[in-house]
């Protein structure tokens, strides 16, 4: 019995820390959400539409798209040491490929679920060492699948959220990406 006792007493540290992973992920989901909307560049590319969504599930980007950005951050300067981040990035990007999954953190934050045509949908990426990506792009043709967000003539907004030691968004950087 007193084993049993000291066993427990031994785990709930660590499922009080769970915990506090698990609201520190909505709060950092929720506030990289504050950040897109706020954005200028969101704001035109928006429009008059009314309908923003958030996509509910986790989706894999590719960080390559920021290596300038990145390479600042990081450090690397001079043609040789980029030559090498880039390669690392792609290495990255094939490595990081995931199906999307089921978000609760993303599910969350918009009560709109983006199949409607024409509505804008933000796609979040997991949290990978200390950033987070984020696409905004328009659903053209309407539907719930990510193929409907995303298609191959659209124009869409990466973000680059840049996070602290303390998992806080330090910065961000964004990007239009044309896909022809």
């Amino acid at each position: 019995m007193k084993l049993l006792l000291i066993v427990i007493m031994f785990l709930m540290p660590l499922f009080g820390r769970s915990q506090t992973t698990v609201s520190d992920l909505d709060k950092l989901y929720a506030d990289a959400y504050s950040c897109i909307r706020s954005d200028t560049v969101f704001q035109r590319y928006r429009g008059p539409e009314h309908c923003v969504a958030v996509f509910d599930s986790l989706v894999s980007q590719r960080p390559s798209m920021f290596s300038e950005v990145l390479a600042e951050h990081w450090g690397y300067a001079g043609y040789k040491r980029m030559n090498r981040l880039r390669d690392s990035l792609s290495t990255l990007d094939k490595q990081a490929y995931h199906k999307p999954y089921f978000s609760k953190q993303a599910a969350r934050l918009t009560p709109a679920s983006g199949v409607a045509k024409g509505c804008v949908v933000i796609l979040f990426s997991r949290v990978t060492d200390g950033m987070l990506l984020a696409e905004v792009s328009d659903n053209q043709e309407g539907g719930p699948g990510i193929r409907n967000v995303l298609s191959a003539f659209d124009q869409s907004i990466q973000y680059l959220f840049l996070l602290g030691a303390d998992g806080k968004i330090k910065r961000y950087h964004t990007k239009i990406v044309s896909y022809n």
